[in-house]
């Protein structure tokens, strides 16, 4: 059974992976909304969980169903683990120019290819 707390930081995270697919703000989310920054910010941190009604318009503002908002907990831990990195990653490099975001992409992509190199050469 999922406690309340955990379920506020799990749906808060969803609200703010949703979010930044949508390459929104949280002041553009709270603007479409008519809620305050601060509101968004303490509902993605699991402060509290959005009412009813603003969990709708939060869900209508990211243009999906309701229910999709509240898909927390099919999520594997491995998998909100990941999220939480990619979040941060995210964090770091939103603000960057398309120069240093296309430098990070080709660098990722060199390293990926050496990994998978290498788990080749341990098969082998």
């Amino acid at each position: 059974m999922i406690k309340e707390n955990e379920f506020n930081s799990l749906l808060g995270q969803r609200i703010k992976k949703l979010r930044k697919v949508r390459n929104l703000s949280q002041e553009a989310l709270a603007e479409a909304i008519d809620k305050s920054v601060d509101t968004i910010s303490n509902i993605e941190r699991g402060k509290f969980a959005p009412r009813l009604d603003t969990a709708l318009e939060i869900a209508n503002a990211l243009d999906i169903e309701l229910f999709e908002l509240f898909q927390v907990r099919d999520m594997p831990l491995e998998d909100k683990e990941k999220m939480k990195l990619l979040d941060e990653i995210f964090d770091l490099l939103k603000d960057q120019s398309d120069e240093i975001l296309q430098f990070t992409l080709s660098q990722t992509k060199e390293l990926v290819s050496l990994r998978e190199q290498f788990i080749d050469k341990l098969r082998k």
